[in-house]
């Protein structure tokens, strides 16, 4: 049975839509698994706001439910634990696929509900942390100056390996999770006065994803320059409209980790490359 299932429906339970834009890579909880989070934008509300689904136990999900980035979906919500104000509980088993944004006409429908909440910069995020809580933004990076791997040694822990192997009777022919053993950060710059730049690890579940993929094929030095190029030139180079998902840590609400690029064509006319398509 889907973990969602078993939550009891309650009478603070919400319907909303919502466009994931950044799911994380998934990581082990004792609690609950194999736990993904997921961040995105609620689009029935009176203007576009963020809102962050943990626990999702995505791969344990029945194949219906699974969902992309930037599909539109309903689902029935209810409050988190997560202190928070963007934290919101998902009931897994509400989830229903009612759309899809995709990137024609240089990217417009996505660009519709992520403009809206564009804030100026990280530093202005930092502030906005301090006073009503923001936990989750996107901005214009001034200027990204590189992306550095920093090696991870170690495996799982049995602690670890243990919550991983909890699977749901939709997934038994899972595998187990791999732990990627680099750490990617971006070092960049808010472009105001009084920025001594930023360096904030990314753990979007797309770079995980292509560094397992491009590792099958290629040697540990060639797959790390592949990631490298990949998230720095292409995906910030300077035919790319860059823009940061940014959200903290529950923990740490004064770390922030890049959640996600956004990077539709910039306003001056250029062929758009490929996205390279993961499956996540």
């Amino acid at each position: 049975m889907a973990s969602g299932s078993l939550i009891p429906m309650a009478r603070d339970t919400t319907r909303i839509t919502f466009v994931p834009t950044v799911k994380a890579y998934p990581t082990p909880s004792e609690r609950y698994g194999e736990a993904v989070c997921v961040a995105g934008v609620r689009t029935d509300s009176t203007t576009p706001e963020w809102v962050r689904l943990y626990p999702v136990l995505f791969r344990d999900l029945p194949a219906e439910q699974q969902f992309s980035k930037y599909d539109v979906l309903e689902l029935d919500v209810q409050p988190s634990s997560d202190y928070r104000p963007e934290s919101r509980r998902p009931i897994e088993s509400t989830i229903v696929t009612v759309g899809h944004l995709d990137t024609a006409d240089r990217w417009r429908e996505r660009r519709k509900i992520i403009e809206p909440l564009l804030v100026e910069s990280m530093c202005d995020v930092r502030r906005r942390q301090e006073d009503d809580g923001t936990s989750l933004a996107a901005f214009r990076p001034a200027h990204v100056d590189d992306v550095v791997p920093e090696p991870e040694e170690g495996d799982w822990t049995p602690e670890q390996r243990g919550s991983l192997s909890r699977i749901s009777l939709f997934a038994q022919d899972r595998t187990l999770l791999k732990k990627v053993p680099w750490r990617f950060r971006y070092h960049y710059s808010c472009g105001v006065g009084g920025c001594n730049g930023h360096a904030q690890t990314i753990i979007d579940w797309e770079i995980h994803a292509a560094y397992l993929k491009w590792r099958r094929d290629h040697s540990e030095d060639e797959t790390v320059r592949l990631v490298r190029e990949k998230w720095l030139n292409e995906l910030c180079g300077p035919t790319k409209d860059t823009i940061f998902f940014v959200g903290n840590q529950r923990d740490a609400p004064r770390g922030f980790l890049v959640l996600g690029v956004f990077w539709p064509p910039a306003e001056r006319p250029s062929q758009q490359m490929e996205h390279l398509d993961l499956g996540v």
